[in-house]
């Protein structure tokens, strides 16, 4: 057991990989790596190669060939997406050392583009009012303002993972189960008391009963129809986070208990460019305090 497994194949031992992962990861962190890993495989046919052959310039072949790839679009992939590639590749090979199916992780010198930074996108406060005053379908209006009002993820806000005994009318709360099931208690305020109490009033078998692909799917409509580019269902989760910050609502470490995230440098990283602003501004402000002649 414990000499190292020098005739596994790549093809083979990624199998193992993706077995193990659905053990101890969410299911989408396994298909976002999977897909990476698959593309890779294919890639020269490097999934008939032995693990233990694979080297770092083969690894940069590969980069390179996917720096020049080109979407369905036509588009040439991002380096960001060229950046998540490494990444999946790195845990890949990192549990391929650990494991004792190679001695040496040939992702050691493999360079990669430069991160293009992302703007983060929000919603603005006129398009709050637009996305809400276009969506004719109250219970669906309900479900986005509550996104709105909570943070919450995607799947955070419909069955399986957000049912009645998710909600704590007494404690005036809600329980959402994010990455890895873990749980976390965001506040209702009085309106999203008021819409649940209201579901709850009316016999609705779950608070929100919609699937995922049909929230994506009509909000995406109605996003049109409101003239809203570049959004998306995470962009509330983002406007959330973008809100509270702005209007100087919560400090960074309340907002980042708040979205669940697994440290306040996610948290720090998302809004960068929100903070930097907020610190300045005040900053700024102590040219009127303190008077330099």
């Amino acid at each position: 057991e414990g000499t190292i497994r020098s005739s596994a194949y790549l093809e083979e031992f990624s199998e193992y990989f993706e077995a193990n992962s659905k053990k101890v990861k969410d299911e989408k962190s396994v298909i976002r790596e999977m897909h990476t890993i698959n593309v890779f495989i294919k890639y020269k046919q490097y999934g008939k190669r032995k693990l233990n052959s694979i080297r770092c310039i083969d690894i940069q072949n590969f980069v390179n060939f996917r720096l020049n790839s080109k979407k369905r679009n036509g588009e040439k992939l991002s380096p960001n997406t060229i950046l998540l590639d490494i990444r999946n590749l790195k845990v890949f090979f990192t549990f391929a050392v650990k494991n004792q199916y190679i001695e040496r992780n040939p992702m050691i010198g493999v360079r990669g583009p430069k991160r293009r930074e992302k703007k983060i996108r929000f919603l603005t406060e006129s398009e709050i009012r637009l996305i809400l005053n276009v969506i004719d379908k109250k219970d669906f209006r309900n479900l986005i303002a509550t996104y709105l009002y909570t943070g919450a993820r995607r799947e955070e806000l419909v069955p399986p993972l957000f049912t009645w005994s998710s909600v704590d009318f007494p404690n005036k709360q809600i329980q959402l189960t994010g990455k890895l099931g873990k749980t976390r208690y965001v506040p209702m305020n009085s309106k999203v008391e008021q819409i649940l109490k209201e579901h709850k009033k009316l016999g609705f078998e779950f608070p929100f009963n919609f699937k995922l692909d049909y929230v994506s799917h009509r909000l995406a409509d109605y996003y049109k129809e409101a003239g809203i580019k570049d959004a998306n269902v995470h962009v509330l989760r983002k406007t959330f986070g973008s809100l509270l910050i702005q209007k100087k609502l919560a400090d960074i470490f309340m907002i980042s208990k708040l979205l669940g995230h697994s440290s306040v440098r996610v948290t720090e990283s998302h809004y960068v460019d929100l903070l930097k602003e907020n610190v300045e501004k005040p900053v700024e402000g102590l040219t009127d305090v303190i008077l330099l002649e």
